[in-house]
């Protein structure tokens, strides 16, 4: 199976989603720093805490009581004291004021207090510097503790207890209510108790006296203003008697005499033309019946004439007897002439009262025209003097007002100044104590645990902060993962740093790479070298790769060893392989088999000795080495020689490994050279200790035609590398038991 890789033109730089265990591997391998850090902060805060001088606070409450204030009525003249949401806040102001901290200042002879006095040396520089920082927050600093100072003229000593009283003093409002909270802090808590208690009480009587002073002055000012407005409302009652004597305007519950008298005659004047009307009315309904020879008694007035009505009951009555005499002795009976005589005498007794009731109409209608013509010429005269008594009337109307006004002003002062007589000796209560101060039971600073706790979070802040900069810092390979996401490449084995030590003494006697691997076959070493000789051939299983070159970015990333282990772990497993040493400025693999100065590549490139007898074929292992020669002042030349190609061709033919060590890619171009003559190439990166940045470079210099195999990440301390990722490498702790050291 093949290694699967992300092509080089993809590298990577980053990690493509995010794992939760990367967090956890974090924390497992800085937990130690993380832990000292936190520690050492809270060892500080602890020494802190038990350095500070505790401190107590002591509360009381005050309600503003609003309806007390509306008793008298006198809130329309006296400054407002109504406290809305903005006037509830100017109290706090008030307590905080210096003028009433003073009060306190001096009835609780806080000058020589040890604490809040003008003198004060004690406690800590920690409790100073607390203190400091505590004054630098209140809303009223010093300076303009010291600007009231200038102009009240409060003594020095006096007003240093007001500043350290008044930094010790929290005056708030409690959530939206007219209630004020005053919280006074000290060392003692029998003081603290004392001092809120004694700042609620001077708030209270300085509210008293406050509002009593203000009577006082409303008062005296109502007494003046009332004397002015006294003398205006005399003038103005003058002026309006001077004027009406002036132009003789008597004066009646309805106007002037004049106005009084058009008034009466107009009303008369509209009844008599009313009566006029009404009797022309009648006339002509009489003229004009008699004018049509109409029947005339159906005139209303003759219907309603009870003479009228007593010679028509006459007339029916003769009428009557006329006509029993007709029917009994004939017309020319003397009865029936006497009885139409008689009924002749009724009708023209009619016909006069009929025409004297229409000459009364005509009379009536005379005599209420006459009335109305002379009531006419009545109002016409009393009009004219009406015209001139009307202009005099707006002048006077004018003055009457401003007396009125004058009045009305002056009667609501005085009603007022009663008010406000009263006022000074009533008894009117702005707020009132609700909770009384105790003394605290526990100190309300410094609060241990709540500081603990911020400690303990700093602290771990601050270590992981430091961790994660370390982590940062860490420019090199701590995990395969991180080569592969970095690099595009595959990692073909991670391979474990072998103790010094270790190499050392096997057996009692010395030992190479060579003979470790011979003397421990089963140990995590020689499995790696296993797992990197496998991970070769799998990484073109079509074409197994026959010349394998190992490069790193820069020296001393064990590139040598690998090659060398390679070689020999391939030999030892029966197969024909040489090493062929290409570090011609450093020549390690010839120094470590010993042929230092025996020839080599170099002669055998410039053909200055025989191919027979220059490889040297190692006893115990079977490898067959070719060692660098002699020095050269153009090794790139010599690697990129014909002769070079054909003397790897010829290698290729003879041996079935042909490993090639080259110098690091980093110093200079060789590894770049062989790399493409060769069929693989394998990349060492030393674990922790190689730049990402530099192997990136390395890599893009030699990745052409993917001749790069994969990454042996080399010199793996596996104390730590559990703490990158329980599953990091092919062993570790975690798969010991299968290994045998």
């Amino acid at each position: 199976m093949m290694h699967g890789r992300i092509p080089i033109g993809e590298i990577r730089e980053g990690v493509e989603a995010f794992d939760f265990n990367v967090i956890l591997d974090f924390l497992w391998r800085r937990w130690k720093l993380i832990a000292v850090i936190a520690g050492t902060v809270i060892a500080f805060t602890l020494l802190i805490l038990f350095t500070l001088t505790p401190r107590y606070t002591s509360s009381t409450q005050i309600l503003l009581d609003l309806r007390s204030q509306q008793v008298t009525g006198i809130e329309e003249l006296l400054p407002s004291f109504t406290m809305d949401m903005t006037a509830v806040e100017s109290q706090v102001s008030i307590i905080e004021s210096s003028s009433l901290l003073r009060r306190v200042v001096e009835k609780e002879n806080l000058v020589d207090d040890p604490e809040f006095g003008a003198s004060k040396s004690g406690g800590n520089w920690l409790s100073s510097l607390m203190g400091f920082v505590t004054s630098l927050l209140k809303k009223q600093p010093a300076a303009d503790t010291q600007a009231e100072a200038n102009t009240d003229a409060i003594p020095p000593d006096v007003l240093a207890s007001i500043g350290r009283l008044s930094a010790a003093l929290d005056v708030k409002r409690i959530d939206r209510t007219k209630v004020l909270q005053i919280d006074v802090t000290s060392e003692n808590p029998q003081k603290a108790a004392r001092l809120a208690n004694a700042i609620a009480d001077a708030f209270i009587v300085d509210q008293l006296e406050a509002r009593f002073d203000n009577a006082r002055r409303a008062a005296s000012w109502l007494g003046d203003r009332l004397q002015e407005l006294r003398e205006d409302l005399r003038k103005s009652e003058e002026a309006v008697e001077d004027f009406r004597s002036k132009n003789n305007l008597v004066m009646t519950n309805t106007g002037t005499v004049n106005e009084q008298q058009l008034s009466e005659i107009n009303g008369k004047l509209v009844g008599a033309r009313a009566e006029a009307a009404e009797a022309k009315a009648k006339l002509d309904q009489a003229t004009r019946i008699i004018e049509a020879k109409g029947n005339i008694q159906a005139i209303p007035d003759v219907l309603k004439s009870s003479v009228i009505s007593n010679l028509r009951t006459q007339q029916a009555e003769v009428v009557r007897r006329e006509a029993d005499l007709v029917s009994r002795y004939g017309d020319r009976h003397p009865g029936v002439v006497n009885v139409r005589a008689e009924r002749r005498e009724i009708d023209r007794q009619i016909s006069n009262e009929v025409d004297r009731i229409v000459g009364n109409l005509k009379n009536a209608y005379d005599v209420t025209q006459s009335r109305v013509d002379s009531l006419t010429q009545s109002v016409a005269l009393l009009t004219g003097q009406a015209g001139s008594d009307n202009t005099l009337g707006v002048q006077l109307r004018q003055l009457e007002r401003v007396a009125s006004a004058n009045k009305t002003l002056y009667e609501s002062f005085l009603s007022q100044s009663k008010l406000t007589a009263e006022q000074t000796s009533f008894e009117v209560r702005d707020a009132r104590i609700i909770s009384v101060a105790t003394p605290p039971g526990r100190p309300s600073f410094p609060k241990k645990p709540f500081f603990l706790a911020i400690a303990t979070a700093l602290g771990g802040l601050l270590g992981l902060g430091v961790a994660g900069l370390l982590e940062a810092l860490n420019s090199g390979f701590n995990s395969p993962r991180r080569v592969e996401d970095t690099l595009g490449l595959p990692v073909l084995t991670s391979v474990e740093r072998i103790d010094p030590s270790e190499l050392s003494s096997i057996d009692g006697k010395a030992t190479t790479l060579s003979r470790y691997l011979d003397a421990k076959p089963l140990s995590r070493f020689s499995e790696s070298i296993r797992s990197l000789k496998t991970g070769i051939q799998m990484s073109d299983v079509d074409n197994p790769p026959k010349i394998v070159q190992f490069t790193s970015s820069l020296p001393k990333e064990g590139k040598t060893s690998m090659a060398i282990s390679l070689a020999v772990s391939a030999a030892m497993s029966g197969r024909r392989v040489i090493l062929v040493d290409c570090d011609l400025r450093r020549p390690s693999a010839s120094q470590i088999f010993g042929l230092t100065d025996a020839p080599g590549l170099v002669e055998l490139l410039a053909n200055n000795v025989s191919p027979e007898g220059i490889l040297h074929r190692d006893k115990t292992t079977g490898l067959y080495v070719l060692a660098a020669g002699g020095k050269t002042q153009n090794p790139p030349d010599l690697l990129s020689s014909a002769r070079m190609e054909q003397l790897l061709a010829h290698l290729r033919e003879s041996f079935d490994l042909v490993v090639v060590d080259t110098p690091p890619i980093g110093p200079v171009v060789d590894a770049v050279i062989v790399a493409q003559i060769v069929d693989k190439t394998v990349f060492v990166v030393a674990w922790n200790s190689t730049s990402r940045e530099v192997a990136q470079q390395a890599v893009r210099q030699i990745s052409i035609d993917r001749k790069i195999a994969g990454v042996v990440l080399n010199k793996v301390d596996e104390r730590y590398t559990p703490k990158y990722g329980k599953y990091s490498y092919y062993s570790s702790s975690y798969y010991k038991g299968y290994y045998v050291q």
